[in-house]
C-alpha cells in the first residue's frame, strides 16, 4: 500500500535534464513544485509545463553553493506554497579531467555545488519539516561513481562517496522524526549532465581506453544512459512508501553491459 497524499516538492537543479522531468511527473501527479536553478529562463519553461499538466509553481533562482541564495528560495516559496515535504537534492556538475591539471576554480565550483550545496539545502529543508513537526523525505542523487570512483572525475567521485556518508549520518541523526533520507545511486542517464564534455569519437575512445585499465568503461557512450523518466519514477515510488517504510537506497543502471553491477562494467 502506498502513501497518496498531496506533496510539496523542492527541487534545486530544476532547470533540465533529471531535474526537468522529476518536476514534470510530480505535476502529473497534482503535487506542488518549488523549482529551483541557476538558469531562471529555462526553469520558468519547465514551471510554465508543469502548470500546464494542473501543478501548483513557484520557481526561481537558486545557486545552491550560496547560502544566501539558498535561504532566499526556501524563503520566497515558502511563503507561497507552504513548508516543502520531499527536498530533492538534484544539482550537480561534474568536468572530467586529471585532478593536477584542473584549476582550481572548477574544483571548488564543484564541491560547492555537489557537496556543500547539498548541505545547505539539506540543512534548511529538515529545519522547516522537524520544526512544524512534518513527515518528509530528503532525496540525494548519488552516483556509482561513490563505488566505483571514476579516473579523471576525482573531484565529482569524492563528492558522491561524501553523499554515501552524509546520508547515512542524517538517517541515524532524524531518526524518530518521520523525515526519511533516500538515495538514488545512478549510473548514466539522459541529461545535460556532460552537455560540455568533448564527446567526440576519439576523445570517447581516448576516456574508454584509460577506463578499461580499471575494469570500468566509459560512462557517455550514447545508447546506453537510462531515460531521465526512469529515474523520476524510482524517485516517486520511494517517496510514496508509507510510514514505516524507508527506501534507503536504489541502485539504478542502464541496461548491461554499461550497467552491469555484478561485473563492475559501469
Amino acid at each position: 500500500m502506498t502513501e497518496q497524499r498531496h506533496r510539496t516538492v523542492l527541487i534545486t537543479g530544476a532547470s533540465a535534464g533529471l531535474g526537468e522531468s522529476i518536476a514534470l511527473a510530480c505535476a502529473n501527479r497534482g503535487w506542488r513544485l518549488a523549482l529551483g536553478a541557476r538558469r531562471v529562463d529555462r526553469v520558468e519553461d519547465v514551471a510554465r509545463r508543469a502548470r500546464e499538466a494542473g501543478a501548483e509553481v513557484y520557481a526561481g533562482p537558486l545557486d545552491v553553493g550560496n547560502e544566501d541564495s539558498v535561504e532566499r528560495f526556501f524563503s520566497e516559496s515558502e511563503a507561497v506554497l507552504g513548508v516543502a515535504d520531499v527536498i530533492v537534492n538534484n544539482a550537480g556538475l561534474s568536468k572530467p579531467g586529471l585532478l593536477h591539471e584542473r584549476d582550481t576554480a572548477g574544483i571548488r565550483l564543484e564541491v560547492e555545488t555537489n557537496l556543500l550545496g547539498v548541505l545547505f539545502v539539506t540543512r534548511r529543508g529538515v529545519a522547516s519539516l522537524v520544526e512544524n513537526e512534518k513527515r518528509g523525505d530528503v532525496v540525494f542523487m548519488g552516483s556509482d561513481a561513490a563505488t566505483n570512483p571514476r579516473p579523471g572525475q576525482a573531484t565529482y567521485s569524492a563528492t558522491k562517496g561524501a553523499l554515501e556518508i552524509l546520508s547515512t549520518s542524517l538517517s541515524r541523526e532524524l531518526e524518530g522524526t518521520g523525515v526519511r533520507i533516500v538515495k538514488l545511486r545512478l549510473g548514466p542517464a539522459m541529461s545535460e549532465f556532460a552537455a560540455d564534455w568533448d564527446l567526440s569519437p576519439d576523445a570517447v575512445e581516448t576516456r574508454t581506453e584509460f577506463f578499461r585499465r580499471f575494469g570500468l568503461r566509459d560512462a557517455r557512450h550514447y545508447g546506453n544512459v537510462m531515460p531521465a523518466e526512469e529515474v523520476a519514477e524510482a524517485l516517486i515510488f520511494a517517496v510514496t512508501r508509507p510510514p514505516g517504510v524507508v527506501m534507503d537506497t536504489i541502485d539504478l543502471y542502464p541496461e548491461a553491459p554499461m550497467g552491469n553491477a555484478i561485473k563492475g562494467l559501469r
